[in-house]
């Protein structure tokens, strides 16, 4: 199985913010021109930025540039609690004057 060239083609596209073309890539890395084309279509950070001009016969190529990720946006600060510090006081209620959970002012006893 071969080792993914991912890392080290990341590592290389961070260093020229310009792009390189695959070409360049392999000569650099030493690697072979077409698993380093492979390997770019695969990288989900990788995009075409643009073509380069083709010179007498040979074709227009590529030149790959990979997406830096910006930032993460910082955590907001927590307010501060505005609760009450004073706990209310509850007016104590008869239990003849609760009625399903609700406090009524005319409630009766049931017998």
């Amino acid at each position: 199985m071969l080792k993914s060239n991912h890392g080290i083609i990341r590592t290389l596209l961070k260093k020229h913010n310009d792009g390189l073309t695959t070409m360049e890539v392999s000569l650099i890395l030493e690697k072979d021109s077409n698993h380093i084309r492979q390997a770019l279509r695969t990288m989900p950070d990788t995009y075409i930025d643009r073509w380069t001009q083709a010179q007498y016969q040979n074709p227009s190529e590529a030149v790959w540039c990979i997406v830096v990720p910006p930032e993460d946006c910082p955590k907001p600060e927590r307010k501060k609690s505005e609760r009450p510090t004073k706990l209310r006081s509850v007016e104590q209620r008869e239990l003849s004057q609760i009625l399903h959970g609700f406090v009524h002012q005319n409630a009766r006893t049931t017998s």
